[in-house]
């Protein structure tokens, strides 16, 4: 009886640790957008986009991206049933030999090295709110697509805000209007890619 009993509660704990364990969805990044004004940043995907919160620095490290080729590594990227989402963003840089001056540009905004062989990187963490494509933004894609996994509740439901976007405006949750020339105007401004 015992045995039985013992069988029963590590099936039961078995059951109830996987409710626990977050799934993992895999999204490509194909654009990022760093809005200077607001430091906001807007990272798209084929289907979804995220609004994260950024401080200046970061903002301008990811606007020297067309000057310096940046390495990304995304970590522990996890979305709540509020599609809200938190994780981690570092650059490397990929370049192996740096003008001083730039050296000391990348310091002054935060990127670091552990030790002298390595390159130099600026970590990250980044917090923001996920929102579902309706249309086609009218911005500039990246060259290259970025694989990144998210985990999210087993319980998830698609009740993510919407960006709406079209020829002329991009509307975020019915409630802000942009047009999208503007948009695209300060994006480019900003020296995004």
């Amino acid at each position: 009886m015992n045995k039985y009993l013992i069988m029963l509660v590590l099936l039961i704990s078995g059951c109830t640790a996987s409710l626990w364990e977050p799934e993992y969805q895999r999204e490509s990044l194909n654009g990022f957008y760093v809005k200077s004004d607001t430091r906001e940043l807007f990272v798209t995907t084929t289907e979804t986009a995220y609004l994260l919160a950024i401080d200046e620095a970061f903002g301008e490290a990811l606007k020297l991206s067309r000057q310096v080729e940046f390495i990304p590594h995304f970590d522990d990227f996890k979305l709540d049933s509020k599609n809200r989402v938190k994780g981690s963003v570092t650059l490397t840089v990929a370049e192996k030999e740096l003008s001083p001056k730039l050296v000391s540009h990348l310091e002054s905004l935060g990127f670091t090295k552990n030790n002298p062989e390595e390159k130099l990187q600026l970590k990250r963490q980044v917090t923001g709110k996920r929102y579902l494509i309706e249309g086609e933004l009218p911005l500039e894609k990246l060259q290259n697509e970025y694989p990144i996994l998210i985990a999210q509740p087993r319980t998830f439901t698609q009740t993510a805000g919407r960006i709406i976007a079209t020829p002329a405006t991009i509307t975020i949750d019915a409630v802000v209007t942009v047009p999208a020339v503007f948009l695209a105007a300060t994006i480019m401004a900003a020296g995004s890619p």
